[in-house]
C-alpha cells in the first residue's frame, strides 16, 4: 500500500495536469511558510489561485473536498498572504480554489474543481 505522503504527491500531480488541460500557468507547487502550505499556485489569466488539492482513493468516506477544515482554510490564507508579500504580488486578483480528485482502482479518475472555495 501507498503512503500517505506518496499518494498525496500523486494526487497533486495529477491535479496538475488538469490544472494545465485547463489553460492554467503552474507558478509553483508545495509553497511552504513555516508550517503551512499550499499544494499547488497558479495562474488562471490574471487572476493567482490558490489550490488545495484533496484525494480519495474511494467513494466509501464522502467527497474529498469535505475534508477541507476552517483551520485549514486559515493556514493556507496566511501561506498566501506571505506569498503575495514576498513576491510583490498584493495587488493581484487572487482566489482559493479546491481540487478534489478520486481515484477508483488504478483507472477511473475523477475530478471536482470548486472554484473560489472559500475566501481569505
Amino acid at each position: 500500500m501507498d503512503s500517505t505522503a506518496s499518494r498525496g504527491s500523486r494526487f497533486e500531480s495529477l491535479a496538475l495536469k488538469y490544472l494545465r488541460r485547463k489553460g492554467y500557468e503552474v507558478l509553483e507547487r508545495n509553497f511552504r511558510f513555516g508550517h503551512k502550505e499550499i499544494d499547488i499556485i497558479a495562474l488562471d489569466g490574471e487572476t493567482i489561485v490558490f489550490v488545495e488539492v484533496k484525494g480519495r482513493t474511494s467513494r466509501d468516506y464522502g467527497l474529498p473536498g469535505e475534508s477541507v477544515s476552517r483551520r485549514k482554510m486559515q493556514h493556507i490564507v496566511k501561506a498566501a498572504e506571505a506569498y503575495l508579500w514576498r513576491r510583490k504580488l498584493a495587488n493581484k486578483p487572487c482566489r482559493f480554489d479546491v481540487i478534489c480528485v478520486t481515484v477508483v482502482g488504478n483507472r477511473e479518475i475523477e475530478f471536482e474543481h470548486i472554484r473560489n472555495a472559500f475566501e481569505a
